[in-house]
């Protein structure tokens, strides 16, 4: 019977303002999302957080809290199947929202 790991590692992902980056693949979360992590991201360029990881299996992450270890998934990236004028349109529509919010919270 051929021998499969499947055990517990340590590892660095990255914040950035696509998601959690780990081995080219971007998770995400509730918690990152509530806290506004990939929009801090943009701002002050990213930064590396410890995971935990099953290294046969990506479909998720662990994320190290200190009471806690929470689940990350995995983002699909459907940016690359959409059609591209639609694409321009999608992301020029959530910049124009950003804009609105941070208009409404300086009031």
């Amino acid at each position: 019977m051929k021998y499969i790991e499947n055990f517990l590692t340590l590892g660095f992902a990255s914040v950035t303002p696509s998601g959690l980056n780990f081995k080219n693949q971007y998770y995400t979360n509730a918690k990152m999302i509530k806290h506004g992590w990939f929009e801090l991201a943009e701002k002050e360029e990213g930064w590396q957080i410890p995971i935990l990881y099953y290294s046969n299996d990506l479909s998720r992450i662990m994320l190290i809290d200190m009471d806690s270890i929470k689940n990350a998934f995995p983002i699909e990236d459907i940016s690359q199947k959409m059609d591209p004028k639609m694409r321009e349109l999608y992301f020029s529509a959530i910049a124009s929202l950003k804009v609105q919010l941070r208009h409404n919270r300086n009031k």
